[in-house]
């Protein structure tokens, strides 16, 4: 085998792999017609009185409704986005916002999740996942992963429920689903909303039902690393009509719109929010739903290609796709008690060889001082300390040891299984992680400098 390119060999690959950024006529047509229309976004002020069967109306009725107010739910481009996104799924309604994280709080406070209320989710997620409970001054409870699908461990997510517990926001990591049986089970048991973070799984599906459509609210990411990009974006979908109407307040300035004879269930939860999504957004969004099918099954297609080519490597092990998954990038299972060699040196040896391969998540969404100190709003510890928490809540380390251990020892992701890197960028990966892995008696007895941060 050639010397590492880490200790001075030729690198297995100088060329960039490509982003998740797929352009063609599509996005440029609707772009030039956004602008042709000098309407950029078509949100109207909302009125002051009710506007009844609008807050309501299936998104594939609002696409062309021209009544009064329609513009409270957007212009030609939102509408038409939020139509085609419902059909694709089969749900009755779609609600854009600016960004998944706005999507997660709309659900949430669709749900009528509140001040002194627990929501309990994954500790493996972005921290978006987790600070979108915050928004509504909830309080996130973290339970561990399932270490098969890195997904919530229903076994903790019972243990983790108390007489605060409200929802349970489930994530769809790297595409693999949770179990939405076991978790479906609890949520009826314990009469718990349950939110699907599918922000890394459009188009994966748990037991022939999209991911999303299963439990009250799913939201979807459309940021730039995304299956589907739009740069910054989201998507809620729903089938509940009294949720979609909350969504559609939240989203665009509610507070504006009720009159004295509201109820206090209709007046929580749609204080000054303005998540809304702009035309060249939507723009965008309409054309990359139409590639979603292709951009998917070339994901998948190198994800197996990945899987083959690097079958049988020590200490190495792909995670096995179940059926209808779709994956987000690819994730392995190292085994350093096989090699004696740390991971760290293992994946600065891959950045070396030209392989952008890294450690997943640096932490957990806990490992971090908002949690680890409680300090969000203000400097009084709130939500904590609100008066209506009457309950003692401590985050630290060790907390969930499974995702600990993937996040510390076992995981090494390679990110780029994306559309337009195809055959010969897959066989550069596999040739580059061979040759490293022929080599890790060199790695044993160096010192290396490692980094476990990767910039996308």
């Amino acid at each position: 085998m050639s010397c590492l390119a880490l200790t001075g060999g030729k690198p297995v690959r100088k060329k960039p792999f490509h982003n998740s950024v797929v352009i063609d006529g599509d996005e440029w047509r609707y772009v030039r017609e956004v602008m042709k229309n000098k309407e950029l976004s078509r949100f109207m002020g909302s009125p002051t009185r009710d506007i009844g069967k609008l807050l309501v109306m299936p998104s594939k009725d609002a696409l062309n409704y021209r009544g009064q107010y329609f513009s409270f739910l957007g212009g030609k481009m939102v509408r038409r986005f939020e139509a085609d996104f419902a059909g694709k799924l089969k749900v009755k309604y779609a609600v854009s916002v600016n960004s998944a994280t706005s999507g997660l709080s709309t659900a949430l406070g669709a749900a009528g999740i509140g001040p002194g209320d627990e929501v309990i989710t994954t500790c493996l997620s972005f921290n978006a996942t987790a600070l979108s409970i915050l928004m509504f001054n909830s309080i996130p409870v973290f339970v561990d992963v399932d270490p098969k699908n890195f997904c919530l461990d229903p076994r903790c997510v019972e243990k983790a429920v108390t007489k605060r517990t409200k929802a349970i926001l489930a994530v769809h990591l790297l595409g693999n689903p949770a179990d939405m049986d076991a978790i479906l089970r609890i949520a009826r048991k314990h009469r718990l909303a349950i939110i699907e973070d599918c922000a890394q799984a459009p188009g994966t599906k748990y037991k022939n039902r999209f991911v999303g459509t299963i439990g009250d609210l799913g939201v979807f990411s459309f940021q730039e690393t995304k299956n589907i990009t739009t740069g910054e974006g989201g998507m809620v979908i729903t089938n509940d009509p009294g949720l979609a109407r909350k969504a559609r307040l939240i989203r665009n300035h509610g507070e504006s719109v009720p009159d004295i004879s509201w109820d206090e269930g209709s007046l929580s939860n749609i204080v000054g929010m303005n998540f809304r999504m702009t035309e060249l957004t939507a723009a965008v969004g309409i054309a990359q739903l139409k590639k979603l099918d292709r951009n998917n099954s070339e994901r998948l297609r190198n994800y197996r290609s990945l899987s083959k080519g690097l079958k049988g490597l020590p200490g190495l092990s792909a995670v096995e796709l179940q059926e209808g998954v779709i994956p987000h990038v690819f994730p392995l299972i190292y085994d350093k008690a096989k090699t004696g060699v740390e991971r760290a040196k293992v994946l600065a040896a891959l950045k070396a060889e030209g392989i952008p391969a890294g450690s997943g998540y640096l932490k957990t969404m806990y490992d971090n001082p908002i949690f680890l100190r409680k300090i969000a709003f203000g400097k009084g510890h709130c939500p904590w300390s609100c008066h209506l928490y009457k309950a003692k809540r401590e985050y630290k380390r060790g907390d969930c040891p499974v995702a600990e251990d993937l996040i510390k020892e076992k995981f090494i992701w390679f990110y780029h299984i994306n559309r337009p890197n195809g055959r010969d960028d897959m066989r550069d990966v596999v040739a580059a992680f061979k040759k490293v892995f022929g080599n890790l008696a060199e790695l044993r007895g160096r010192s290396v400098k490692t980094d476990l941060g990767y910039k996308w």
